[in-house]
């Protein structure tokens, strides 16, 4: 089996699905710090709180939004003001800005961090990364349904803004004639999001993690490739750290515990995510609500390797589906990008299903996805390395 294709097998079948916090995501983080230390890495393992599922926050989202709206139904002032206060902090979740998950974390999660040398400045560091842990199923995942997941999403995010709307209304005077038809309005959107929530009961009640060999075997996979090249063959005038973060899945936990850590002014993170399957591609600008561009020097390094001979097949597309561990980066004006694989429709393929096993993952876009890394941190470094490559 190849070198690639067994750090997978050891991840999705081994240890198996990894759930944020989980026993089995802490055996992967063990794992990680084995592997980077065998390859003459220093590692070290960073624990931090976190929620197990992102479900939770969802729960108290949606489920305060339904509380508001029947408020409204006695005092829609009170209703109005609760529900804008969730709207509010339902985007700057979103956005990465800012989370109640504070108030909930009762799990444990980490990050390994691994290094060679010491870090002389961080104008001329790379760290790449990747979240180990695997998310749980969920209907809305179905291949049936996914094609949809944005458009689903946005129909929570409209029926929250309406509920908050049609409130706000009802507690004018102004407006008090109206009262039975902004009820009558509200009541759809409501029975949404009830719709929404049974959904997510669902899930966590129903469903199980997923092997996570794509999502996200296969970034840590490249991760380890480009590592061991390194090891063998560093590049001069450039600091390379590996960062593999836990409790992605749960909402990017183990991306923000870095940044609000060690900082990201000067950094430079090349982001990797299901790569295992699909066409590659770069993500030129990330984000739910907000577009965030990726940063263009990167996009343009990475187009640039890929015409070297033998060439890479690598386009560039947005990615607007969730968020991704580069995406707080670039939220707060840091420098990223992520290379992830999609399918021609432009979905993640067995994202967050069943069906994310070994046995649908592509040798040739792990090899692939490695040689672009390693490119471009040679040329960042100032030297080409060019070296016979095939695409599997």
């Amino acid at each position: 089996m190849n070198r690639l294709m067994k750090h997978i097998h050891r991840l999705a079948v081994e240890i198996g699905p990894r759930g944020s916090g989980t026993p089995e995501e802490e055996q992967a983080a063990r794992w990680l710090v084995q592997q980077f230390k065998g390859m003459g890495y220093q590692a070290s393992v960073h624990e931090f709180p976190t929620v197990g599922t992102f479900s939770l926050l969802q729960f108290v989202f949606l489920g305060g939004m339904l509380v508001s709206f029947l408020l409204g139904f006695i005092h829609p002032l009170p209703g109005s003001i609760a529900a804008a206060i969730l709207l509010v902090l339902y985007i700057l979740d979103l956005e990465t800005k800012y989370s109640l998950s504070r108030f909930f974390a009762r799990r444990r999660s980490q990050n390994v961090r691994a290094w060679k040398d010491q870090e002389t400045s961080p104008q001329n560091t790379v760290i790449l990364t990747a979240h180990y842990d695997s998310s749980r199923a969920a209907l809305n995942f179905h291949p049936r349904m996914v094609k949809g997941f944005r458009s689903s999403f946005f129909l929570v995010f409209a029926s929250m803004a309406a509920i908050t709307f049609f409130l706000v209304l009802r507690s004018l005077p102004v407006w008090e004639a109206w009262d039975p038809w902004l009820v009558g309005l509200s009541v759809p959107f409501a029975l949404y999001l009830a719709a929404v929530i049974a959904m997510l009961i669902h899930r966590e009640l129903f469903c199980d993690y997923t092997p996570g060999a794509n999502d996200n075997g296969s970034g840590i996979a490249v991760m380890l490739g480009v590592a061991s090249r390194l090891a063998k063959n560093p590049i001069p005038g450039l600091h390379v750290e590996f960062l593999a973060t836990g409790a992605e899945e749960a909402g990017t936990y183990g991306m923000l515990h870095h940044l609000s850590t060690y900082g990201w002014q000067g950094r430079t993170f090349i982001n990797l995510d299901n790569l295992g399957t699909g066409r590659l591609f770069a993500a030129e600008a990330e984000g739910i609500l907000r577009r965030y561009p990726a940063d263009p020097e990167l996009l343009r390094d990475i187009e640039t390797v890929s015409r070297q001979a033998p060439p890479v097949e690598i386009a560039r597309r947005d990615y607007r589906l969730l968020t991704t561990d580069a995406t707080p980066i670039l939220a707060r004006g840091g420098r990223a990008v992520t290379i992830m694989a999609c399918s021609d429709d432009g979905t993640l393929p067995n994202w967050h299903w069943k069906t994310d096993t070994l046995d649908h993952i592509e040798i040739g876009n792990l090899k692939a996805a490695e040689e672009v890394v390693y490119r471009v941190l040679s040329m960042r470094g100032g030297d080409e390395h060019d070296r016979p490559w095939r695409p599997g």
